[in-house]
């Protein structure tokens, strides 16, 4: 029998974990229910996470590098800035949909009120995607394809607010419909709103 690297156990107590925030919150996530979906006991699960708030940051620095696995790789500028928007507002709501545990997690008052700790990872991961996404926006503004009367970091701010919000939406009304297809339309609109 093969044993997992440590790695790959705590990418499979991550995945169990947003699995069981999908299906019951944050509430009702346990280290004996994240033990039992994984099939470890609780003791080994002990000897790759200290507890379940540990469990959280690592959720939240996984999604951190999911989302930057969303970034395009011609971000350098072999793409419009446009086209990288667009790839990486649509791969957002791509994860989200396909990861609806995400959603759950990052809304909760766990993240945003119970744990300074996890709070600051968090807004750790949110700054670097507001400033990826600001630097794209000013190399558009610097192609001539994206308005240049509204600052970066508004537009950068916006752009977050819209995929958020959008989220929210699709969360309180039991996640009917198509996050992804709903996305494209959703860019569209803000595209001709900020497009030159």
């Amino acid at each position: 029998m093969n044993r997992k690297s440590t790695e790959e156990r705590q990418k499979e107590i991550i995945r169990a974990t947003l699995e069981l925030l999908d299906e019951s919150g944050v509430q009702n996530m346990t280290i004996a229910h994240i033990a039992e979906r994984v099939g470890i006991s609780e003791a080994a699960l002990y000897r790759h996470f200290d507890g379940k708030l540990d469990i959280i940051a690592g959720i939240i620095e996984f999604v951190g590098n999911k989302m930057e696995d969303k970034f395009p790789e011609g971000s350098a500028g072999e793409n419009s800035a446009l086209e990288d928007l667009k790839a990486v507002f649509l791969g957002h709501m791509e994860f989200i949909e396909t990861t609806p545990g995400t959603a759950r997690l990052l809304f909760s008052d766990e993240v945003h009120f119970n744990d300074k700790k996890l709070r600051k990872k968090l807004k750790k991961v949110l700054d670097g995607r507001l400033r990826f996404i600001e630097s794209v926006i000013e190399r558009g503004q610097s192609q001539g394809t994206v308005r240049d009367d509204i600052s970066p970091s508004r537009l950068a701010l916006a752009f977050i607010g819209l995929v958020q919000s959008r989220v929210l939406v699709w969360s309180l009304a039991g996640r009917k419909g198509d996050l992804s297809q709903d996305g494209k339309a959703l860019w569209e609109s803000f595209e001709s709103m900020i497009r030159v």
